[in-house]
């Protein structure tokens, strides 16, 4: 079976000392990690900002042998993908809008991919959640390690 992924993926991922680690790399030893690229892109906004611009130069490095990782499977998004996600932020504002009115379009995509494939999603993100239970999609909540 595979799993797919958001950005809190990729955090559990790079990070060795990230709470989701164990629980992110568990899934991996089991199943193939679907992430989509766009999760590669938002991951680095928080990298940057948590730990700086040489930072970015090694998340730069994991990115590109991330490909050739075991179990990992990088997911190139598409136009359909972007178009689909922006008629979903559209008819449901209440998950892609957030309180100070941005959209959340990286998470939008995300679940754009979720609907079409149907692949079980590892996500802690309350709203996807909330998503997934309406469109009866399988979530896989990840838990803090202990």
């Amino acid at each position: 079976m595979a799993v797919l992924c958001d950005t809190i993926c990729v955090w559990a991922l790079y990070f060795k000392d990230s709470a989701y680690r164990k629980h992110v790399l568990e899934l991996r030893s089991k199943h193939k990690l679907v992430i989509p690229d766009i999760c590669l892109i938002e991951a680095a906004y928080p990298i940057y900002k948590a730990k700086g611009l040489e930072e970015l130069k090694k998340y730069s490095k994991f990115i590109e042998n991330l490909p050739v990782a075991p179990n990992i499977e990088i997911l190139k998004t598409s136009l359909y993908d972007l178009a689909t996600a922006l008629t979903l932020a559209a008819e449901n504002s209440e998950t892609f809008i957030d309180d100070e009115g941005n959209l959340c379009l990286f998470n939008a995509i995300i679940a754009s991919i979720w609907i079409k494939t149907k692949t079980p999603l590892a996500t802690t993100d309350t709203q996807l959640i909330k998503l997934g239970k309406q469109k009866n999609l399988k979530t896989i909540k990840l838990e803090k390690s202990k």
